[in-house]
């Protein structure tokens, strides 16, 4: 058996030759044939959001010499289509490409003629484009060191602009920071929290992905105050002696604000006809008035005696 060694250089240059001949040849002829693209949508209007992308190809029939369907092949660029001549159908928004057909032969490199689009319809989910500005709201799971706690928590900036499709933007009232993991803390803490917002609201866009958070700290200390019960929905002949007559107010603060609690920042009270609708045989005090400077609030005691003299 010959080896490749053994052909002609001469046989082969004309083997060579006589291919190139054949791919001019038919490169030179005219073909008919479908080509994909890809798609850009332009001119969007400003009132409308994409709420699903659409389509992202389009299939075109078109007829070329093989040179140009060649090259096109190597080279090809997106199809633009204007989303402002979309049609409308009870709440269905659709393009007709056919419409566009013009402005879709112009995108075509030189010696190209679109034939048809085959892709005659392109279905669009738009909605309406809204704007809100809503207010957030700090979450964290922060552990402190003992006998320290939150003192407050300042957000800036405290709200934020959302925009998007309007029925997502209608179906949020605030939003979120992520949850801030913090471990054995005693001092001020700086930080910046992104916002959290469900995967549901994709096509919602945020003026700000992130805020500042300033965690203000204090050293708490506990208090306590004996209070008078005041006894409310009770009817004005009953002569109803309680006891005890007081009740110690159990509660924690900051070291900042420690003066800045008196007798005054709570009302204890009891609900004489709650209790009756209860069956109860005894009154429960609860809080009618607290500081929101305070935590871990308590009543001690949580049952109230009473007798009704006749």
């Amino acid at each position: 058996m010959k080896t490749l060694k053994n052909i002609p250089k001469i046989f082969l240059s004309f083997l060579v030759a006589s291919f190139l001949m054949w791919f001019l040849i038919n490169l030179s002829k005219e073909y008919k044939t479908e080509v994909v693209f890809d798609l850009d949508y332009e001119k969007l209007p400003q009132e409308k959001v994409f709420r699903e992308i659409p389509i992202n190809q389009i299939r075109l029939l078109i007829k070329g010499n093989g040179f140009k369907l060649f090259s096109n092949n190597l080279f090809s660029k997106k199809i633009k289509l204007s989303i402002d001549k979309y049609k409308r159908k009870k709440r269905k928004y659709y393009l007709l490409t056919d419409e566009q057909s013009s402005e879709i032969q112009n995108q075509l490199k030189s010696g190209l003629e679109l034939l048809d689009v085959l892709d005659d319809t392109i279905h669009l989910d738009l909605g309406t484009f809204r704007t809100k500005k809503v207010p957030v709201k700090f979450t964290n799971t922060i552990k402190f060191k003992l006998g320290y706690g939150l003192s407050g928590v300042k957000i800036k900036p405290d709200s934020v602009v959302i925009s998007g499709p309007q029925d997502e933007i209608d179906a949020i009232n605030n939003l979120t920071t992520n949850s801030l993991e913090l471990e054995d803390v005693s001092e001020d803490v700086n930080i910046k929290v992104d916002l959290n917002i469900s995967e549901s609201f994709k096509n919602i866009k945020l003026s700000d992905k992130n805020v500042e958070a300033q965690i203000f700290i204090d050293k708490y200390t506990e208090g306590t105050f004996e209070l008078p019960i005041k006894i409310i929905n009770m009817p004005l002949k009953l002569d109803l002696k309680v006891y005890p007559k007081k009740v110690t107010v159990i509660y924690k603060v900051g070291l900042k604000n420690y003066s800045k609690i008196t007798e005054d920042s709570f009302e204890v009270v009891c609900d004489y006809q709650s209790s009756l609708d209860k069956g109860l045989t005894y009154l429960v005090p609860y809080f009618k008035k607290k500081s929101n400077l305070v935590s871990s609030v308590r009543i001690s005691p949580q049952k109230i005696d009473f007798l009704i003299q006749k």
